[in-house]
Parts: structure tokens; C-alpha cells; sequence
């Protein structure tokens, strides 16, 4: 979560000549440790660190061999407490899409497919090779969701739910009437019920659930993702920052996706055919790579997607403040944190910056759909 855990990148560009004659040049991305020893405890970014360097150093290698196709991921030359070296991909083609708009049905069926093979491979790999896959289970560290991230996120959990709540009370701008609507209205009180438990909740919900667990993302959302196209088709994805990579279920991450990155037309229209999509990716690596592995009904992917729908409803909450605000505003907002600084009082000071016209349309639209599904 970009606005949580403040990481430093730097794009390098290096040359020089390996063979006489021969010139190259390669760029790449430095991921490094801020400064600023204070932002460095309050977001928790040793562990951070160390969840990154294990995913990109052991985790991701270990499956890309057993499955034998590399992982949607960039490349990494280095990895360290202090510094993680990745291959720029840039220079590649890839780009990032526009948050503010989110992603089509195109760009969500290719981050679909992606994220169903990483996913399936961890499913093989836990029938084929479990001890295997618990070594590289065992490297990975709740961040977001670990006691001592409750002071910070915890506070940030709890606003994203205040601000949430401000935008579905403001009936002056609604096109919909919240307070006579039975079903808006019930998700309203149920909403409210939350206050002060939020990160609780979300310590819940993300524990792993037997068997639809595995290696998830933890942070999939557009800004973590980037595209390679031909021409005007987008052809492939990859996912970057896997500080939050953890063992839960993989409707987390769908969740995530769904509710942060997707256009809210394609959300509304076509979430029924992503899953599908998405279920059909899944079945066909695990089939690949463990044949006589438990067939995944996409019955099992809706039940887990519905049971855990408030993951989703919150994580929503907390980034679409990112997603429709205009500008740098966060990056303004935590440089503003200083040696001396009270972290929790600076992270709720912004409110009035997020609450946007867009902002209050996509929570609207978001909660709107939660209903419609049946989720809350």
C-alpha cells in the first residue's frame, strides 16, 4: 500500500563494456529505505523490506521453477535490508494505466488471467511439494494487518471508514436517496457498526482459510501494476512492490483488485465474468502442474469472494482517497512527517483534500454494488 509504506525509487541508468568492443547500457529501479528514521518505525519498513526481499530473492524464483514460467514480476538483481535492485520495465514497454479511470475489460481480463496462474501455482505447489511451499509460505510476515501496524494503520483503516461514511451521509450531492432507500439504508447502519473495530476486522478476515489459501499479492491495485502493449492491445502485465505478500485466501486479492482498479462500468457489468475468467486461469495451471489436485469449483471462488466481500468493501475505502485525488497529496502529506511529528494526527489531517465530487461518486458507486451483490 503505496500510501502506508513509504519506500524511496530511484530509475538508475548504467553502462560499460563486457566484451571489448561491445558497449551496454541497462536500466534499473532502486528501491531504498527513507531516511527519515521516524517514518521508517511508524510504517513498519524493516519488515517491509525484509517481505520484499524474501518474495523477490527466494519466493518468486522457487515458483517460477517449479512452475516453469516465470511469475508476473520484474526481475531482481539485488535484494537487501537496505536495497532491492529491479529490473526497470520501462525501457520494456510497460506502462501504468490511469488510476483515476481504472482499468477496462481488456486490461482486467489480462491482471485476471496473471493473477489466477500465480495463484494456481501456489495451489499445485501446495499439493505437489508441501513442504516446499510451507518453506517459502514460512518467509512471509503479515505487515499491514500485525500488532504493531495498528497504531498507524490501524488509525488509517479507521478514518478511510469515517471518510467513507461523510461521503454516503452527504445527501446533498447523492443522486440517490440513502436515508428512504431499506437496503442503502441497512448498509448504512451496518457501515457505522464497524467504528473503532475496523482493523480488527481486517485482521479477520485476512487469516487463512483452508483450501482456497495461497501466496497472495496483498497490494493489488493499478498502481501496482503495468502493461506492455502492441500497438493499441495491451499484451502482457506485471505486478510490482510485494511488501505486503502474505498466505490468505485468494479472494483477497480478487477483492482488492475488483474494489481499487477496475472502471466502475466494468465492476458493476462484468464482475461475474471476471471471476469466471480469473476461475478458469486457476483451473487450467493447476490441472498443468498438479493433475490429480482437487478441482476448484468456481462455486468455492463466489462463496470465499462473498464471505470476505468486507475486505474488499474496506481496502476500497482506504485507496480510493489515493485513486481520485489530484496531484502528489500523499507524498505531500507524509513528507510533512517529521522527527517530532504525532504520525496518527498528520495521516487524519487531510480529509478535506480527498473528499472530492469523484471520490464521493466512486464510494456511492462501490457501496451501491456491495449491495447489489448481496455482500452487505
Amino acid at each position: 500500500m503505496d500510501d502506508e509504506i513509504p519506500l524511496c525509487d530511484t530509475n538508475i541508468q548504467c553502462g560499460g563494456n563486457v566484451i571489448p568492443g561491445r558497449s551496454f547500457e541497462r536500466s534499473v529501479l532502486m528501491k531504498r529505505q527513507p531516511a527519515n528514521v521516524i517514518r521508517r518505525q511508524a510504517f513498519r519498513c524493516d519488515p517491509a523490506f525484509r517481505n520484499e526481499t524474501h518474495s523477490y530473492e527466494t519466493i518468486v524464483p522457487i515458483m517460477s521453477e517449479f512452475a516453469g514460467w516465470a511469475m508476473p514480476f520484474p526481475d531482481c538483481h539485488h535484494a537487501s535490508s537496505q536495497l532491492i535492485v529491479l529490473q526497470d520495465l520501462q525501457p520494456l514497454g510497460f506502462k501504468m494505466a490511469d488510476r483515476k479511470k481504472g482499468l477496462d475489460m481488456e486490461h482486467s481480463e489480462l491482471a485476471m488471467k496473471a493473477l489466477a496462474r500465480f495463484h494456481g501455482t501456489s495451489l499445485a505447489m501446495k499439493h505437489v511439494d508441501r513442504v516446499k511451499f510451507e518453506g517459502i509460505r514460512s518467509l512471509t510476515t503479515e505487515l499491514a494487518f500485525a500488532p504493531d501496524s495498528e497504531p498507524v494503520f490501524g488509525a488509517s483503516v479507521e478514518n478511510a471508514l469515517r471518510m467513507a461514511l461523510t461521503a454516503l451521509e452527504d445527501e446533498s450531492s447523492a443522486g440517490e436517496s440513502w436515508s428512504t432507500s431499506w437496503e442503502l439504508g441497512e448498509a448504512l447502519h451496518n457501515l457505522r457498526t464497524l467504528k473503532g473495530s475496523v482493523f480488527r476486522r481486517l485482521q479477520a478476515l485476512t487469516r487463512p482459510t483452508e483450501p482456497l489459501s495461497v501466496l497472495c499479492h496483498g497490494d493489488l491495485w493499478l498502481n501496482n501494476m503495468l502493461f506492455r502493449y502492441n500497438g493499441d492491445a495491451v499484451e502482457e502485465v506485471k505486478f510490482v512492490d510485494l511488501q505486503v505478500m502474505r498466505y490468505s485466501s485468494l479472494a483477497t486479492d480478487l477483492l482488492y483488485f475488483l474494489s481499487t482498479s477496475v472502471e466502475p462500468s466494468v465492476l458493476r457489468f462484468h464482475q461475474e465474468d471476471l471471476v469466471s475468467i480469473y476461475h478458469e486461469a486457476l483451473v487450467e495451471t493447476v490441472s498443468k502442474l498438479a493433475p490429480d489436485a482437487p478441482k476448484i469449483t468456481i462455486e468455492q471462488i463466489n462463496d470465499q469472494i462473498e464471505e470476505l466481500a468486507l475486505f474488499g468493501l474496506l481496502m476500497g475505502f482506504l485507496l480510493l482517497p489515493a485513486i481520485t485525488v489530484e496531484g502528489s497529496a500523499i507524498a505531500a502529506s507524509l513528507e510533512n512527517i517529521q522527527e517530532d511529528s504525532d504520525v496518527t494526527s498528520k495521516l487524519e489531517q487531510h480529509d478535506k483534500n480527498f473528499l472530492t465530487d469523484r471520490y464521493q461518486e466512486r464510494v456511492r458507486g462501490l457501496v451501491l454494488h456491495f449491495v447489489n451483490m448481496g455482500y452487505i
